[in-house]
């Protein structure tokens, strides 16, 4: 799967995917186990297309580079490659790219006594409570975050 950037702002690079053909990649049907090891004698190969797999909506979909440690107790870390789609609606707890006053931002979204805040996943940030006179924007949901490990 190969990123093109197609935007750069102050602090994020946006990406589409690219449009070619994919190889596939082998998928091994079957469980692996992630803790006590137990050999499997009925495990097939079949083939994955990581577009296929990742990507509902094609044309709205893109992918942005994380930035910053906000997001960490959620898995995301600085330098992660999230998928954004904009065609799902936002829901509470969805992590969503948004954009605040022209700054972009990614949080989970929490909808508390009728207010909207947007919450960080680290201890050390506050939360953003969403109000009327904030330009406010949902871009999209973040649906996959790809990082090494």
């Amino acid at each position: 799967m190969k990123l093109k950037p197609i935007k750069t702002t102050k602090n994020l690079t946006f990406y589409t995917l690219g449009s070619e053909k994919l190889d596939n990649i082998s998928l091994f049907e079957g469980s692996v186990p992630a803790g006590f090891p137990s050999p499997t004698d009925d495990v097939m190969d079949l083939d994955l297309n990581l577009h296929d797999y990742l990507v509902r909506n094609p044309t709205e979909t893109f992918c942005v580079k994380a930035v910053g440690e906000s997001m960490k107790d959620a898995g995301i870390q600085s330098g992660d490659v999230m998928l954004v789609d904009r065609a799902i609606e936002p829901r509470n707890r969805s992590i969503v790219l948004a954009v605040i006053d022209n700054e972009f931002t990614v949080k989970r979204v929490n909808v508390s006594d009728k207010k909207l805040y947007l919450m960080p996943e680290n201890e050390n940030f506050t939360p953003i409570e969403i109000t009327e006179d904030m330009d406010f924007k949902v871009w999209g949901v973040v649906t996959y975050v790809i990082h090494k490990v």
